[in-house]
């Protein structure tokens, strides 16, 4: 009897997570390419991982090439006004990093590394110089009572100096949801025709700005602005996961 229990048990586990094979893959490539990384626990980012795998499992994955699908989506900028995605692009593109407040991979962590946050700023001069939108989004919804609230987002961008980003509050977390965003940071870089071009980190070093060797999203830029191609589409996205609420 007990056993029989089990195998209806086991039975019930693979069909609203897929076959075994599946799950366990999906299990493995999310622990190395997100929980890997992170401040979290261990247990707490390979249950978030779960979760995300199971439903994940069900339709293709937002990638290389697929046309933005939160172009219509609005949210609110620190200064207040409140735009749709579409409205970041320009003549080149578009360019979303999901960030942070508070995520040491975003602000730094003492001595010990400086964070991609002070990159930011050459991020956005790059991106007018070659006519391509920049936002930053903060998709914390888990946070939102405290270091990640609209306020904090105002104050961190000021007491950063922010130079004229545009830094945006993802309400429920609609359009880090719709691109699949998983961690801060995390960049997508479009074409003028919203289409996926780069994807990863800003580059391989988030611990010292001066001993970057690799300058994956910049590279991408250029080579946008320029049509010529882009030799490294995707990278590893390096970062604390996003805090997305319970559903």
């Amino acid at each position: 009897m007990k056993q029989t229990l089990l195998t209806i048990a086991t039975l019930l586990i693979m069909s609203s997570c897929g076959t075994k094979t599946t799950t366990e893959k999906c299990e493995k490539g999310c622990n190395k390419e997100h929980c890997e990384h992170t401040l979290e626990s261990h247990q707490e980012c390979e249950a978030d991982c779960q979760k995300e795998c199971c439903s994940e499992s069900k339709e293709k994955p937002f990638g290389i090439g697929d046309t933005n699908p939160a172009l219509e989506v609005k949210l609110k900028d620190i200064s207040g006004r409140e735009m749709h995605i579409e409205e970041i692009g320009k003549k080149t593109g578009a360019l979303l990093i999901f960030s942070c407040n508070t995520c040491p991979f975003v602000v730094g962590n003492g001595d010990k590394s400086e964070g991609w946050e002070n990159r930011y700023n050459d991020i956005q001069q790059l991106a007018d110089k070659l006519d391509i939108g920049f936002a930053l989004i903060n998709s914390n919804e888990a946070k939102r009572e405290n270091v990640d609230s609209f306020e904090e987002m105002v104050k961190h961008a000021k007491e950063m100096n922010y130079k004229e980003i545009t830094y945006l509050l993802d309400e429920k977390h609609k359009v880090a949801d719709l691109l699949n965003a998983l961690t801060t940071p995390h960049v997508f870089l479009f074409d003028n025709q919203n289409k996926l071009v780069y994807t990863g980190a800003i580059d391989d070093n988030v611990d010292k700005k001066s001993e970057v060797k690799e300058h994956w999203l910049s590279n991408a830029m250029n080579a946008l602005a320029e049509g010529t191609e882009i030799t490294m589409e995707k990278t590893k996205n390096i970062g604390c996961s996003i805090k997305r609420v319970k559903k």
